[in-house]
């Protein structure tokens, strides 16, 4: 295995796990960027926003604080014990596994060769999960302010007074919803028409107005270059630029072909066009998805050691850790009518649920996608309180082949979010 972020390494358990011996190759630190500079960081970094909400929200229910404020010291520190952690977490995981950690950049000499710090590794199949990199595009009249990446957004001295955003895609959004939580004032600027193009319009258009409610300004159809002639920020991100991480790899001696966009091709056995490697997570390009990494780096280790396993890219759930929080899997209903199918949809509503009323949280919904004609379950959308959890409970279903009308049978404690589900299949 080369690299070990979420790719490599559940590759490298899988394979374990079916027998094989494995060494694993990681340059810099275990985890990838998903632990030091993605997922971990930034849902701890949300963990203060989570609270500077539950604070805003304490009087409505009887209980008194103080305003509520971050220090942004104090914040880092606390980010950097997470990720401190969850870095140990991975090592740990990997030698109980038996597996052999590497450190060293790695670079093919031949199918199934590989050079590490001067020693040459063999193998009989290779998994490649190098990731990506975060880039500052060239802009055509650069700007006299910072122009970060999220890793050095991590890293401010403060928080800035005002915050260039560009591109409305899932890290930038989740990087302006934090800033604008810590006092910052936001802008973002995407040439789309609207937030996450890839994600049902409904729900990103609600999500939308409660951004705004919060005070970050959208420029849409607007280009980061374009935005700077109407803000003057103190800083601007690019939290969403990204390419995949193949520099040094000497992938043409192992006959690995990159494609235009700098990634990895590979099939949905996650075999590249090189017999016995294989391919995972961001280095065969886009969605930059940890859960999509270690997806396809199991999928690649069963087929490695001579198993039989395909990759299903709609099963694969995925989030933006906004407040409140998106969450999806499968088809929007617009992408199930392109294709022809029997659709409808169904909806709950966190306004008529008791729980989301309990705790505070009635903004948001839940949106099913079935075909009507088979049972199956097409997708599922969904912004508000609780929305990771409960698509986890669509995509569980999805993955089992659930015909829709089978998860009404399914009984749930009350008051719950999971009872969503229930509402949603009962209102088709």
């Amino acid at each position: 295995m080369i690299g070990g972020g979420p790719g490599g390494v559940g590759a490298a358990r899988e394979a374990r796990r079916r027998g094989a011996s494995v060494t694993l190759v990681e340059r810099a630190a275990l985890g990838g960027t998903c632990t030091h500079a993605g997922c971990i960081p930034a849902g701890a970094f949300h963990r203060a926003a989570s609270i500077l909400d539950e604070m805003a929200r304490a009087p409505a229910v009887g209980v008194s604080v103080v305003p509520g404020s971050a220090d942004w010291g104090r914040l880092q520190s606390w980010v950097g014990q997470v990720v401190t952690r969850a870095a140990a977490l991975t090592r740990t995981t990997l030698e109980s596994a038996g597996v052999e950690v590497v450190a060293g950049p790695a670079s093919f000499d031949g199918p199934g060769r590989v050079q590490v710090g001067g020693r040459a590794l063999e193998a009989a199949a290779v998994v490649l999960a190098t990731g990506a990199a975060s880039i500052v595009p060239q802009l055509p009249d650069p700007p006299r302010c910072p122009v970060l990446t999220s890793t050095e957004a991590m890293a401010l001295g403060r928080p800035p007074a005002h915050l260039l955003v560009a591109d409305a895609a899932r890290f930038g959004l989740e990087w302006a919803d934090l800033f604008a939580h810590l006092g910052s004032q936001v802008t973002v600027a995407t040439t789309d028409a609207r937030l996450l193009p890839a994600e049902d319009a409904d729900l990103a258009g609600f999500l939308q107005i409660l951004l705004e409610r919060r005070g970050v300004r959208f420029l849409l159809g607007v280009t980061a270059g374009e935005a700077l002639a109407d803000v003057q920020p103190d800083a601007v991100l690019f939290a969403d630029t990204r390419v995949p991480a193949t520099a040094g790899l000497a992938l043409p001696a192992a006959g690995v072909t990159i494609g235009p966009d700098g990634a990895v091709a590979v099939d949905a056995a996650c075999l590249t066009t090189a017999p016995s490697v294989f391919a995972a997570g961001d280095v065969t390009g886009g969605p930059w998805l940890s859960n999509r990494a270690r997806a396809q780096g199991v999928v690649a280790a069963v087929n490695a050691v001579g198993g039989s396993a395909r990759f299903r890219p709609e099963r694969v759930p995925r989030s933006v850790n906004t407040h409140p929080e998106l969450a999806a899997v499968g088809l929007t209903e617009a992408e199930a009518g392109a294709r022809g199918l029997a659709v409808a949809v169904g909806y709950g509503e966190l306004a008529t649920s008791l729980r989301g009323i309990t705790l505070g949280e009635d903004q948001g919904a839940l949106k099913l996608v079935v075909d009507t004609e088979y049972g199956e379950i097409l997708g599922g959308h969904m912004v508000g309180a609780g929305a990771v959890e409960v698509i986890a409970q669509v995509a569980a279903a999805m993955e089992l082949e659930a015909d829709y009308r089978d998860l009404a049978r399914v009984s749930h404690l009350h008051p719950s979010l999971a009872e969503l589900v229930t509402e949603a299949i009962a209102s088709i």
